[in-house]
């Protein structure tokens, strides 16, 4: 559930969640460049992801 703060700033009707996303950005031998950490509306946003599985 959004702290208060977070549920004046997306403007959502009492007793809506969110979903909150957190990513690191890495170089390929490992190094993190960025770090973000998102917070959304549930009813709002849909996320599809597609991995590459090695054989």
């Amino acid at each position: 559930m959004p702290t208060p703060e977070e549920a004046e700033e997306l403007e959502l009707p009492a007793g809506e969640p969110v979903m909150i996303l957190h990513r690191t950005t890495r170089t390929a031998d490992g190094q993190p460049v960025e770090f973000a950490r998102g917070v959304h509306a549930a009813s709002r946003f849909s996320w599809t992801y597609t991995f590459q599985i090695p054989d």
